[in-house]
């Protein structure tokens, strides 16, 4: 997914507001989707990005890790929130040869600090991503955590088994775009990989994947395996 300057589920308690170390973990492209704003509807192309909370004493009901979603206008524009969150997680702004292609991609896996702040509405608490920063030098994941897959789906060029394993309403959002309609189809059903097994506790060390050259994230730590 390259950008330029113009460019359900199960119910869980509700993450506890506060700042933390995460790992982004899913990027997934939702084409041009309808919103309505202040009584205006607009069409912009949208992305979605994940983010899974490295803290152990931080856990859903289930034991599992927190997963965090934002949905952003897929832009680079100067007032785009995805910008000013990519600039803030890389500590530095984009350079005017990145504003004419930027590769999203290169986000997945990596490490952050993230603020969560909760909201209300109608009678509902739901858990916000506030900011992303780059997360403090020297600041590592407790050992087993880094556990969730990471997904990327991109509608320039897709991957069905990926596609197969989004939730049902992530789909129907896809689905209704105009970029997937144009899709051709696979013409056989894509069989679900079965669910990865989870780390244990205690997770087996592993080196951590070099940094992407060129993805503006060379200088940031690699100090979480992924």
């Amino acid at each position: 997914m390259i950008l330029t300057e113009t460019t359900g589920g199960a119910a869980f308690t509700p993450c506890p507001a506060g700042s933390y170390l995460a790992r982004c973990i899913q990027l997934i492209d939702l084409g041009t989707q309808t919103t309505d704003y202040q009584g205006e509807t607009k069409l912009a192309k949208k992305v979605l990005i994940a983010f899974e909370i490295l803290d152990d004493e931080t856990r859903r009901d289930d034991g599992q890790p927190f997963v965090i979603r934002k949905r952003y206008t897929a832009s680079l524009h100067e007032k785009a929130a995805l910008r000013k969150d990519l600039a803030s997680w890389r500590g530095r702004d984009f350079t005017p040869d990145e504003l004419r292609g930027f590769d999203l991609a290169t986000v997945l896996g990596k490490n952050c600090f993230i603020s969560v702040v909760d909201s209300t509405k109608d009678g509902k608490t739901y858990s916000n991503l506030a900011s992303v920063m780059k997360p403090p030098k020297g600041m590592t994941a407790p050992e087993g955590t880094c556990n969730e897959p990471l997904l990327h789906w991109d509608m320039s060029a897709p991957d069905w088994e990926v596609f197969s394993q989004l939730s049902s309403k992530l789909m129907e959002q896809i689905e209704a775009s105009p970029e997937f309609m144009a899709l051709k189809k696979p013409t056989k059903p894509v069989a679900i990989p079965a669910p990865a097994t989870r780390a244990p506790a205690k997770a087996p060390e592993r080196e951590a994947e070099p940094a992407l050259a060129g993805s503006g994230f060379d200088d940031m730590d690699s100090d979480i395996p992924f």
